[in-house]
């Protein structure tokens, strides 16, 4: 039977202040991380939110999402009390870009929805209770995280007109803040394998860079050569063998510079590496390493991947074993 490997990223559900989350990205230098971390923010406890969704079953979740909708599917609710989780999927319905049927040697057929079908994407969120955490499933074609907050943010406004609840006079949204784990920077700088590395950044850090004789300096001095503003550098290896790697001591040379330079000068450096042989290849963003974990299940052909058994799988190869790592980097929302 095919595997299917699946990637979760870890967040922090918080409630910010709308006005301000948008001044913060309407800002010409929305990329700076910092901008987004001086707004003000709070942990959103998400349990009331879905044990109402759980036991009121005609209350509806469908919003529009630009040209396409998106839902929490129908009684996917699970509630598991020995580990205090909650999990769901969430829907996207779509009605352009339709796919067609085939046969091979006959021409190919339209695939004709109604008026109310539309073609089904669909993501799987795991909320742990105690440790206020959440696990996205990251899937290419279903919502992204931006359309995943939006999405919460017009569900929770429902809900508390549901329960009679004000806002009050700050509009809150829902963001998603990823899981920073540095310990990555470690992992970054033991693995055995370096398959790329990628490197950009601007003039600002030019001097920060201008020191020793390695990949971020030689990338500087470059950019200085030729009066440029920014440089993005890859580094790459062709179709070779699989544990083929980059030179070891100077991709090592530049995490360590990396963690000497102050923040305002940390260029963005992203290192795909394998930690040994039978490790797994993952790419590691040093400026802002997420917690991220992938799993394979099982899938038959012309089949989709059950959420319930998708979920299971996750707790049992990842997320159980990820507790430690998430307590380190979040504070408990109970006792």
């Amino acid at each position: 039977m095919p595997i299917k490997y699946v990637r979760f990223n870890y967040f922090e559900p918080q409630l910010v202040p709308a006005d301000q989350l948008l001044r913060a990205e309407l800002m010409e230098d929305n990329e700076d991380v910092d901008n987004l971390r001086d707004i003000p923010h709070y942990r959103w406890d998400m349990a009331p939110m879905l044990d109402y969704l759980m036991t009121n079953h005609e209350f509806t979740t469908d919003f529009a999402l630009g040209d396409e909708y998106a839902e929490i599917e129908p009684r996917s609710y699970r509630y598991d009390e020995r580990g205090d989780t909650y999990d769901f999927q969430l829907s996207k319905l779509r009605e352009s870009n339709i796919p067609s049927k085939k046969r091979f040697h006959t021409i190919k057929e339209d695939i004709l929805l109604d008026q109310d079908e539309f073609i089904g994407e669909f993501v799987s969120i795991l909320y742990d209770n105690h440790l206020g955490a959440v696990a996205l499933q990251s899937n290419l074609y279903g919502l992204s995280v931006k359309q995943t907050e939006i999405f919460l943010t017009n569900v929770r406004a429902d809900f508390l007109a549901a329960i009679g609840e004000e806002e009050g006079d700050t509009l809150m949204h829902v963001k998603l803040a990823p899981l920073v784990d540095t310990l990555q920077l470690e992992r970054a700088a033991q693995a055995d394998y370096y398959k790329k590395i990628r490197i950009k950044g601007s003039d600002v850090m030019g001097t920060a860079l201008l020191t020793g004789d390695n990949l971020l300096s030689e990338a500087s001095e470059m950019l200085d050569r030729v009066n440029g503003v920014n440089f993005d550098i890859t580094l790459s290896l062709g179709r070779v063998e699989r544990t083929a790697s980059l030179d070891n001591d100077a991709v090592r040379q530049v995490v360590e510079m990396f963690e000497e330079l102050p923040v305002r000068a940390k260029p963005k450096i992203e290192i795909t590496a394998m930690q040994n042989e039978e490790a797994q290849t993952e790419t590691i963003n040093l400026l802002e390493p997420r917690m991220t974990d992938r799993i394979s299940v099982n899938v038959a052909p012309r089949t989709t991947i059950a959420h319930e058994h998708l979920t299971d799988e996750f707790r049992e190869q990842a997320f159980n074993h990820r507790r430690n790592d998430i307590m380190r980097v979040l504070r408990p929302v109970q006792g």
